[in-house]
């Protein structure tokens, strides 16, 4: 390696290093999930129906649908007096694609979610040992993919700022 070839790639090292320094990459916030065993649901079976009241005869419309309300109670202890932000999980599960949306009464965000992905529902400073909120949560699924009844899971998720 010649010497001005030599330079010019330590002063670039030079130069990664001091941007790495005054522009800290961003680091991955920390996720834990939250103990939400608080939480009531006030029915413990959703009663599916389907949400058109005649489905097409081309069989395009074959979406079943089901609410239910939770009481939902969060133990945010573990980040009192943190910043974080809060999300609602709803894994890829049996029987397939799901949606999930809901409402609250105002302490998280109104949303929805497909299995597979989370969605924020709060984000800023954790004043609160316990966030409790009323969730009403409507599912939707094809109503091809259910022989029978399947329980769906959904947890909440923190990450830490």
């Amino acid at each position: 390696m010649k010497r001005g070839a030599r330079a010019a790639a330590r002063a670039a090292f030079f130069l990664a290093l001091c941007l790495n320094i005054f522009w800290p990459s961003a680091g991955r916030a920390k996720t834990t999930t939250i103990d939400d065993s608080g939480t009531q649901s006030l029915e413990p079976t959703v009663l599916m129906r389907w949400k058109s009241f005649a489905p097409a005869r081309s069989g395009g419309d074959n979406l079943m649908t089901g609410t239910t309300t939770l009481r939902l109670r969060l133990n945010l202890m573990p980040w009192f007096r943190r910043v974080g932000r809060i999300y609602l999980v709803l894994p890829a599960q049996p029987p397939g694609p799901v949606r999930a949306q809901w409402t609250t009464q105002g302490r998280l965000l109104p949303g929805q979610v497909v299995s597979g992905n989370r969605t924020l529902v709060y984000a800023g400073p954790i004043s609160a040992r316990v966030l409790e909120d009323v969730l009403v949560l409507q599912f939707s699924v094809d109503a091809r993919l259910l022989p029978r009844a399947v329980p769906v899971s959904f947890h909440f998720d923190m990450d830490e700022e």
